[in-house]
């Protein structure tokens, strides 16, 4: 019996959750040198655990753009619709680089304990709650969904700014220190803002995937929006947080909205 259920345990680590549809950037190397180039990927996965590889597409993508100390530039323009991956990524000044995507609505309908269980999973048990509230606790959750998706890279040695950019989007997630002028084990404070505003007493995540190993934080934010990530481990780290709340105007059907911020980097 004994094996079995070791089994049984270790092939639950292994299998992504059903509920498992994080989408974020990632290229071949989030470290470059000047005129180095590397391949931008859009996965969707869960935890760093890649499941598929997402092409581009013009008709989801509202935003594409990428900043640096130079200024903006629209990607989005010069971009080839089912691209996969998405571009080749290359730059001949020294500095941090921001990619920011945002995708517009998508709409899905699961039943009542289904989408109890995503909310839980994904740290939203005020919606359970608000739902219990309304009286609606056994009523399908018609939901539609965006995303709010950053990827820094740093070229060369040069640390700059451009990480504290804000890219106009309407939910994002940003660092409030350069993570390329960090190191394991410091601490990587973090403000998520929705329309502008901090977004106070929500759950956010923090995946790390180093060549196979994956960990997994679970932290709040504060008042001013503001959560702490120990960074202690190297490799890949995505920092993500959903946020829903009641859908109100041009629903097409939909009850609830949910905006899904990611913000990718390497740490080494």
């Amino acid at each position: 019996m004994k094996p079995i259920v070791s089994t049984i345990l270790i092939l639950s680590l292994l299998v992504p959750s059903v509920f498992g549809h994080e989408y974020w950037l990632e290229p071949e190397s989030f470290f470059l040198k000047p005129g180095g180039r590397s391949d931008i990927r859009l996965f969707l996965g869960e935890g760093l655990q890649v499941e598929e590889e997402m092409p581009y597409r013009s008709s989801k993508t509202s935003i594409f753009r990428l900043h640096s100390f130079d200024g903006t530039f629209d990607l989005a323009r010069d971009m080839k619709d089912e691209a996969k991956p998405l571009f080749s990524f290359s730059a001949q000044k020294s500095g941090t680089y921001l990619l920011a995507m945002e995708r517009n609505w998508s709409h899905i309908t699961l039943e009542p304990e289904k989408f109890d269980e995503y909310l839980r999973e994904d740290g939203m048990e005020y919606i359970i709650a608000e739902r219990e509230k309304l009286g609606e606790a056994t009523k399908k959750g018609s939901e539609r969904y965006s995303r709010f998706i950053k990827a820094l890279i740093q070229v060369g040695g040069k640390r700059d700014k451009t990480f504290l950019q804000r890219t106009g989007m309407r939910f994002e997630i940003v660092p409030q220190a350069n993570p390329y002028s960090l190191k394991v084990e410091d601490e990587l404070s973090v403000q998520v803002l929705f329309e502008g505003k901090p977004l106070a007493d929500k759950v956010l995540f923090a995946d790390n995937r180093d060549g196979e190993s994956i960990g997994k934080q679970r932290v709040s934010t504060n008042v001013d929006g503001i959560a702490r990530v120990k960074l202690d481990r190297k490799g890949v780290w995505l920092i993500r947080l959903v946020f829903m709340q009641r859908c109100t105007k041009n629903c097409e059907g939909a009850d609830w909205e949910s905006f899904w911020g990611a913000l990718s980097f390497g740490l080494r």
